[in-house]
């Protein structure tokens, strides 16, 4: 029940925090911003929503939103990355910062595995930085996976992206034959 909740207010948070941030920087905030917002919350609060309070969560949430509309706004104009669905700064930015969160505030009191056996030792002092090692691993671990699955495609497939005329006609008509809008 704990994680469900938990899931649940990061998500919600994560909504007003993005849509807040765009508000403030745009005078408006938008459906998609909002949705991001959800995602980056569902994403931060993955790794930790069966280790921490509400309280926790809807804080988690705040930062998911804040941290991966940075990441997806400034991050990825900086570095010139083509990630039209923010991959990167919504998943990768947002759950690396959730493993890392996990060591900040898990509590026994939510999951009492925690006050038990070796972890127990490490609950509220040095647990987070086990976790930023976890999170450095993982962040590790994909960028080596993605680079051997993309040299995979691009040597399978002749590269990575189509042509931009392919590109402006789109890839429903020019990859699958097919309109995938029907305007009457």
């Amino acid at each position: 029940m704990n994680a469900f909740v938990a899931t649940t207010l990061s998500a919600a948070a994560g909504c007003f925090s993005w849509a807040a941030i765009e508000y403030l920087k745009r005078g408006k905030p938008s459906v998609l911003g909002f949705c991001s917002g959800a995602v980056a919350g569902l994403a931060m609060i993955t790794p930790t929503s069966g280790f921490v309070s509400a309280g926790s969560a809807v804080l988690i949430g705040l930062l998911a939103g804040a941290a991966t509309f940075t990441a997806c706004n400034h991050l990825k104009a900086k570095f010139g990355c083509d990630d039209s669905l923010d991959t990167f700064g919504g998943h990768a930015v947002g759950g690396t910062l959730g493993t890392i969160l996990t060591g900040v505030f898990a509590t026994a009191a939510v999951n009492g595995n925690l006050a038990h056996g070796p972890i127990a030792a490490l609950v509220g002092r040095t647990l987070w930085i086990e976790q930023l090692k976890a999170g450095g691993i993982l962040l590790g671990w994909s960028v080596i996976g993605t680079v051997a699955i993309a040299s995979l495609v691009r040597a399978a497939c002749g590269g990575l992206r189509v042509s931009p005329d392919e590109e402006t006609i789109g890839l429903d008509l020019s990859e699958h034959g097919e309109d995938g809008y029907i305007i009457e």
